[in-house]
């Protein structure tokens, strides 16, 4: 009886200790056209999150500069991508892809607090002409619709390129 209760008992922990066991969720890979790291932005209070493939441009609102993007090919840009890369970069800020019909692709902050009470004017517009000048770049894109709560530095529209004139264009 002792040897039946000692093979019940080995079979039963090496049962739970399945090492082939199906259901467990696979470990997530790190794709690397998706890869990220944070570092802070020297000339702001706010951090920005490097991506390899999702900007066309880096904006700076305050100096009004932009950065092209030497890892991405413009005729393999989307809006999807884009969107991805700023809902990375800004975390508390999830832009909502509503429809793209003609040239307008509209958009939705659900959460839009941060963005509009927390982030000040600056960072305010630092947000949507980041938004709105990559979105821009996508081909087909002309504007940019961002429905969301109003707030102390932000009001939801409707943006083009020609509403961030000025902007030069650094190496």
């Amino acid at each position: 009886m002792k040897i039946f209760n000692l093979i019940l008992i080995v079979g039963l922990i090496s049962s739970c200790n399945n090492p082939e066991d199906k259901t467990a969720e696979p470990e997530p890979t790190e794709n690397p056209d998706t890869v990220y790291n944070r570092i802070a932005d020297p000339g702001t209070s706010y951090e920005v999150v490097e991506t390899k493939g999702f900007y066309v441009w880096k904006v700076d609102a305050e100096k009004k500069t932009l950065k092209k993007n030497k890892n991405i090919n413009d005729h393999s840009i989307d809006a999807d991508s884009v969107i991805n890369g700023l809902n990375r970069q800004y975390a508390d800020i999830l832009l909502e892809k509503i429809s793209l019909k003609k040239e307008t692709i509209h958009l939705k902050i659900s959460n839009s607090d941060y963005l509009t009470n927390q982030i000040g004017s600056t960072g305010a517009a630092q947000y949507i002409a980041q938004a709105v000048i990559n979105l821009t770049s996508v081909p087909g894109i002309k504007y940019v619709q961002i429905d969301f709560k109003m707030g102390s530095h932000a009001s939801p529209g409707i943006w083009t390129r020609n509403d961030f004139p000025g902007y030069i264009i650094i190496p």
